[in-house]
């Protein structure tokens, strides 16, 4: 009886415990999230073929925790979407009152149709609409002298501001003293363009500090002139040319460019899109320029784009402190693993807006996130993409 009596607890013990692991044992989709699609099936399966699983879900789980500060998280590989993740969390856009968040401002719920600020990607976007103006030669060539569109300004001939041309501007090398990251937001001359309403007179009163083409500084101000220069020439407005030539073609449907205090689409910083389109823009620069077999941007336009052209020496969204490269308005880095080397494509916005293109691995990752002014935000979301990346097979 006694015997009896064991061998009962024994197997009720073994029940519980076994009961217990299938009701705690997390459901795959807990496990690692993944978009709720029809494809739901042949993903979990891609993920198992080309990831090293564990680690990969692992990271996907970690950036969709109460803990992550990511607004949105998209993995696309072979053009199919992995990995979708969606926090709610504070944002200070830039369509309300140019970022300056209240207290009183409540969390977002983000979602695949929510837009977010992009920020300076929206110069990777101006970007490729200026190298659609050069396919469609309204724009001769990028050696033009900046300054042969604005003869109202009246600079003499022996200036050296005469030298920049339109390829410092695109490599952020013109050579004129601006500062848009060392005295924050109310001070920088980043914010000063909300309201210039000459744009052209407010960049070139600057000295000339460095020989054109020679160093990296960032900015703004000439992302601004490049969109100008195509609204002068087409005569059209920065946001009707990204919808035309852009964003149409892409099947790109919503999308906000919010303008300054005179109306006008801020070109170095206001696009705002939904992260799914993010996406495409990746996929573009991994197709180089094609989509869905249309050319909408030239091969020739990607790869000088997209590979190096001058040395930013900008050290800051890395934490191992290796500077970053820089293209025609996108940033080149890469993953350095054990046995190789991966190198990425990137359009990097303030606050943690990026989108990684990854030629060999064929994948495109976006993120969106809220540390504006920290550049330390955009330090843990490249860590974070590193071990995606190095999960990858």
């Amino acid at each position: 009886m006694k015997q009896s009596k064991f061998f009962i607890i024994v197997i009720f013990a073994l029940f519980t415990l076994i009961s217990f692991s299938i009701r705690t044992a997390p459901l795959p989709n807990e496990e690692c999230p993944i978009p709720q699609r029809e494809q739901e099936l042949q993903i979990i399966k891609l993920i198992d073929s080309e990831f090293d699983k564990i680690t990969f879900c692992k990271n996907v789980v970690e950036i969709s925790s109460d803990e992550s500060e990511v607004h949105s998280f998209l993995i696309e590989r072979h053009g199919k979407i992995l990995t979708e993740i969606y926090n709610a969390r504070k944002d200070s856009p830039f369509n309300k009152r140019y970022g300056l968040r209240l207290p009183f401002d409540g969390e977002t719920r983000f979602d695949a149709n929510t837009l977010h600020d992009v920020r300076s990607v929206s110069k990777s976007v101006v970007s490729l609409l200026f190298g659609i103006g050069i396919d469609k030669k309204i724009i001769e060539n990028l050696d033009l002298p900046v300054l042969s569109f604005y003869p109202e300004l009246k600079i003499p001939l022996e200036d050296p501001r005469q030298k920049i041309n339109i390829r410092h501007l695109l490599t952020m090398s013109s050579g004129l003293d601006w500062e848009e990251w060392q005295y924050g937001f109310l001070f920088s001359d980043e914010t000063r363009l909300l309201w210039k309403k000459n744009i052209p007179e407010f960049v070139f009163q600057r000295d000339i500090i460095n020989d054109p083409g020679t160093k990296f500084k960032y900015n703004g101000g000439g992302t601004s002139i490049l969109s100008d220069i195509l609204i002068k020439r087409t005569n059209k407005s920065l946001k009707v040319l990204a919808k035309e030539w852009l964003f149409d073609p892409l099947q790109i449907q919503h999308f906000e460019w919010v303008e300054d205090t005179n109306g006008n689409a801020l070109a170095h910083a206001g696009l705002r899109l939904k992260p799914r389109d993010m996406l495409k823009l990746g996929r573009l620069i991994l197709n180089q320029g094609n989509w869905e077999g249309k050319q909408i941007v030239s091969k020739q336009w990607i790869i000088e784009s997209t590979k190096k052209q001058i040395n930013s020496d900008i050290k800051i969204f890395r934490k191992d402190g290796v500077s970053l490269l820089y293209g025609y308005h996108w940033w080149l880095g890469e993953t350095v693993l054990s046995e190789k080397k991966i190198p990425w494509t990137l359009a990097l916005g303030n606050g943690g807006q990026l989108i990684f293109s990854i030629p060999s691995l064929d994948m495109v990752i976006v993120t969106t996130a809220g540390g504006y002014g920290d550049p330390t935000t955009i330090q843990r979301i490249l860590n974070l993409v590193e071990k995606i990346i190095s999960s990858a097979k």
